[in-house]
């Protein structure tokens, strides 16, 4: 067989061999791709020479493929397909068929705030989506975004910059929270009763309040501090069953205050507010599957806030 180079092979080319195989009539096959039957013929002869193979042939079940030209008929059919939806894939993306795993950074708050609304819209506007949240590394978060093995990144981060796109979704701010018949707060906040209470911190990869305990030291205001835990999911089931006090933001304050009984007050100081946005990286920014995903979280979120 004379060798050919994949280089050798022209798209028409392709287009025949693969309709060649689909419909079994040179005439039909040539209609299908837009070119004159003396054209479409030529153009299988100049295959049967390259490859030294008749490809299809006359019989008495009508046009049938070699066995070299049936394999060489599906491997077109499959380079066709996976170039229209690789065209396609730029151009148009339909939730309610996609069935798109979504990958997402976002920290513990960012779970309990987010997802219900996001987990709710994607039931109802592509149900056959899914979506994973994956932890934030400590080091290097950008990685997995540049590469694509996460979409996007929703929160509070201050290491996505270079190559990075963001777009702005909600200000939120700190607040306090305590057992709704705390004694140390029946007259509301103040600093002598923050300082005076035992409190409880969480640390959570991706959130701002990192410094909260610096910015706290430049009015002279500290916390004494009685337990430690990982994340904030486990406040809830503390806070009300305790004489403990956490600082939250105010978002999450909200879950929180709609599921168990808790008390919520303003920072015994002035604190500044931060903003939670969507990141992702500049070569996913014309990703169609993600610009949707960015527009879902805009559209359920921007109009959001906490106290």
């Amino acid at each position: 067989m004379h060798p050919m180079h994949i280089g050798d092979l022209t798209l028409t080319q392709i287009r025949l061999v693969a309709e060649l195989l689909r419909l079994r009539s040179v005439s039909a096959a040539s209609d299908s791709i837009g070119l004159s039957q003396p054209a479409a013929s030529h153009a299988l002869a100049k295959l049967r020479r390259h490859f030294d193979d008749p490809l299809f042939t006359r019989t008495p079940k009508g046009f049938q493929p070699t066995p070299y030209g049936e394999r060489l008929g599906l491997a077109a059919q499959e380079a066709m397909a996976t170039l229209v939806a690789g065209i396609s894939s730029g151009r148009h993306f339909d939730p309610s068929t996609t069935t798109k795993c979504f990958n997402l950074y976002a920290s513990d708050v960012g779970q309990m705030v987010f997802l219900p609304k996001l987990l709710d819209y994607l039931k109802k506007a592509a149900p056959s989506a899914t979506a994973r949240v994956w932890p934030i590394p400590m080091e290097k978060p950008g990685l997995p975004l540049s590469s694509g093995d996460v979409d996007v990144a929703v929160g509070y981060f201050n290491n996505l910059t270079t190559g990075f796109r963001q777009a702005f979704l909600f200000r939120d701010r700190y607040v306090c929270i305590m057992r709704a018949k705390h004694p140390g707060f029946a007259k509301g906040m103040s600093i002598e009763a923050f300082q005076n209470a035992e409190h409880a911190i969480a640390h959570s990869t991706g959130m701002a309040h990192a410094d909260l305990d610096h910015v706290l030291a430049r009015y002279g205001v500290r916390r004494n501090i009685t337990l430690i835990v990982p994340g904030f999911h486990v406040l809830p089931m503390v806070i009300p069953n305790s004489d403990l006090v956490a600082i939250v933001p105010g978002m999450l304050a909200e879950v929180y205050e709609s599921h168990v009984p808790i008390k919520v007050l303003p920072m015994p100081v002035p604190i500044a507010p931060f903003d939670l946005r969507i990141y992702w990286h500049e070569r996913n920014h014309h990703d169609a599957p993600i610009r949707w995903l960015r527009k879902v979280f805009v559209d359920l979120f921007r109009t959001s806030g906490g106290r």
